[in-house]
């Protein structure tokens, strides 16, 4: 090699072990930041209060620390069975009304979850309702629990049945289920508990009650489900109030909004009712006083749900009464 080679080998070679030096420092900076951020977006879905010091802000690669006051975080809203589509389709108009969401799931990287988290930031932790204590701690200071779950289920179309999946029940998921997180919701004083129930829970002789409660007695445990809850929250004196929705059938139809919902009590309402309204339902009545301590029915019709709101008593306990003459027309088949 000639000394103008070797030369020119040397400042190669210092060029290079420059270029690394400095990559390196830029991505270290570059992870710290990040690092920073995580842990203040983790603080925030946790419900800690944090110190905006702890803010990193990323300006030319470097880190710009802020001072300011301790940041007060607002009281959640906590979603249970998070990865059921009726529990993202509430997720999402809870966080649309401004809510800050934690959400139990099962499965905190599914697609729906992936989307949710990155649009509003909704909080995600893998949870197991026969275990509530590994995420109950959630519930301190919560503004209400919701309670979606269901056990997971197929139907059969060649036998005409429906078929419970990896080794689940109405029983063990429904009625076990609301009973530790209502345990555990009301020992942590939370203001309201909301149950995703079913219409015709009350009716033996109907045909809905009698066809689904062949499959595991999912209607019987439905009904224990909600008696359950009423007795957890009257238990509180007062200080947790429940409110039950039992919606109508849905065949995955497309909403139709609240002016097409009807509300009544009594257990006589039979019809259908699409996801994206129930989950309407499930978040306007979180903002009404009318619908606490109450148990009351929804399905699809032409009545709107304002007047519904107005009619709803409280302190009921979902019983069935009978149809009157006004509401004739809502059950044809009685």
């Amino acid at each position: 090699m000639t000394p103008l080679l070797r030369q020119e080998w040397r400042r190669g070679l210092a060029r290079c072990v420059f270029g690394v030096f400095l990559f390196s420092s830029l991505l270290f900076s570059y992870n710290s930041s990040v690092l920073n951020y995580c842990n203040y977006a983790s603080a925030l879905g946790s419900g800690v209060e944090v110190n905006a010091t702890e803010m990193a802000n990323v300006t030319n690669s470097t880190i710009t620390v802020r001072k300011s006051k301790l940041i007060k975080l607002p009281p959640p809203i906590v979603v249970v069975g998070a990865e059921l589509r009726i529990a993202s389709l509430i997720i999402i108009g809870l966080s649309e009304r401004g809510e800050r969401v934690i959400a139990i799931t099962r499965d905190d990287e599914s697609p729906d979850s992936m989307i949710i988290k990155l649009t509003y930031g909704v909080h995600y932790v893998r949870g197991d309702i026969s275990k509530p204590e590994t995420f109950s701690h959630y519930f301190k200071n919560a503004k209400a629990v919701i309670f979606a779950c269901q056990a997971r289920s197929v139907y059969d179309q060649d036998r005409e049945a429906i078929r419970f999946t990896g080794g689940e029940t109405p029983k063990g998921v429904e009625f076990r289920g609301i009973r530790s997180i209502a345990r555990s919701a009301v020992a942590k004083n939370v203001p309201r508990i909301f149950l995703l129930s079913m219409y015709m829970v009350t009716r033996k002789k109907s045909p809905e009650y009698r066809w689904l409660n062949k499959f595991q007695r999912a209607m019987y445990w439905k009904r224990r489900a909600e008696l359950e809850l009423i007795n957890q929250c009257r238990k509180s004196k007062g200080t947790s109030k429940y409110t039950i929705i039992r919606a109508g059938g849905s065949a995955g139809e497309k909403g139709k909004g609240l002016e097409k919902v009807v509300l009544r009590q009594g257990d006589y309402l039979k019809g259908t009712l699409p996801l994206e309204d129930l989950a309407s339902i499930t978040v306007e009545s979180l903002y009404h006083n009318a619908t606490e301590d109450t148990v009351f029915e929804a399905v699809t019709g032409d009545e709107g749900i304002a007047l519904g709101f107005e009619r709803l008593n409280r302190g009921n306990d979902g019983s069935a009464v009978e149809c009157p003459d006004e509401d004739k027309a809502l059950i044809s088949d009685e």
